[in-house]
């Protein structure tokens, strides 16, 4: 692609941003107070971080690393930042924390201990880079990929480990991770947890129905605009463009159904768009033609008039059902509300479009 200099640097500028609003700064908050627990010299407390694909967990982890520039490898490591290992066993786990620590592969000498060995060199070697937090994320695969017993091995190793370095664990994944709050182990030790949720725009009560129409939750709606403004907004343009009108607002929610990864990809592809087209910014006829170019086999909510939009939402996350006798029937996947007729909502509500 044909792109200047400054055009390529708003693209990655936007790629990479990050939009901190209060339930994020909140979540923060406690990752502080677990580092400055460790401090202390206490008890570690353990923290449970859950949210659906998509709502932004793993951007979260990465622009709070962020305030921790990288130094040597041997340097201090504040935060340490991991993840379950896709061949899940508590040798590999551990391999994966050394390596991580280290910050490059551990070879052959990591792979030769047996797991009491690998133990005590993470706990030696997270006191070494003064780490304060264990970030651990895709902390679902433990649920997944796991026996109870292979799970509880696994489990009392983060226990060792945290209670030996005095260091906090933030356990991060998907709803279902929730599950783990069931071990014995972790039950009383994950003494934080937190949600991250996708954007709503209405009041939803369970298995909503076009017979039975939801009222707009103007606070959420504000909630979403703030931040679909703050998108706009570091898209580099002289003059951020408006997308926050209800004929673009509300077309963006359907087409993203409030999930934050799904209207950033979305919202780059229109930037990216609007540089080959030559046009200075973002309007309703770039999203359009974007929408058309990326999902020709949907229909176009830009393209439709705003009184028949149909909206819907998130209604109940994603579940692990523990009693499933095939793999395939254990993890069961977020239900949406059915879609709402917007002209509906608008009369009900008293709004106009």
């Amino acid at each position: 692609m044909n792109l200047t200099s400054r055009q390529f640097e708003q693209l990655r500028s936007f790629e990479t941003c990050f939009i901190e609003y209060p339930a994020i700064t909140e979540i923060y908050s406690i990752f502080d107070q677990l580092r400055f627990n460790h401090s202390l010299g206490g008890e570690p407390e353990s923290f449970l971080l859950t949210g659906e694909a998509g709502s932004g967990k793993t951007a979260l982890i990465n622009n709070y690393l962020s305030r921790f520039p990288s130094s040597s490898t041997w340097g201090k490591q504040p935060v340490l930042s991991t993840r379950v290992p896709s061949r899940l066993n508590e040798q590999n786990t551990l391999t994966q924390f050394l390596v991580d620590l280290h910050g490059k592969s551990g070879g052959r000498s990591i792979r030769r201990h047996n797991e009491i060995a690998l133990g005590e060199a993470v706990v030696k070697q997270l006191k070494r880079k003064s780490v304060e937090l264990i970030i651990v994320n895709e902390i679902q695969e433990l649920v997944e990929f796991s026996t109870a017993e292979e799970r509880q091995a696994i489990v009392n190793t983060f226990k060792y480990i945290s209670e030996e370095s005095k260091v906090s664990f933030v356990l991060v994944g998907m709803p279902y991770a929730d599950v783990l709050a069931t071990e014995p182990q972790w039950n009383s030790r994950l003494s934080w947890r937190r949600k991250i949720h996708y954007f709503k725009l209405l009041k939803a009560t369970s298995h909503s129905s076009v017979e039975a129409p939801c009222n707009f939750d103007l606070e959420q709606k504000k909630h979403f605009a703030k931040f679909v403004a703050g998108l706009s907004a570091r898209m580099g343009f002289d003059e951020s463009p408006v997308l926050t009108k209800n004929e673009v607002l509300y077309p963006l929610f359907v087409m993203s159904r409030g999930e934050c990864r799904a209207l950033k990809h979305f919202l780059k592809d229109a930037l990216l768009m609007s540089f080959n087209e030559n046009v200075g910014t973002i309007d309703k006829a770039i999203l359009s033609r974007t929408f058309s170019f990326k999902f020709p086999y949907l229909d176009n909510p830009f393209d439709c008039p705003l009184e028949e939009l149909r909206l819907l939402q998130i209604d109940s996350g994603s579940s692990y059902n523990l009693n499933a006798i095939s793999s395939e029937d254990k993890i069961l996947a977020p239900r949406f509300t059915d879609a709402i007729p917007l002209s509906m909502l608008l009369s009900k509500n008293g709004l106009k479009a």
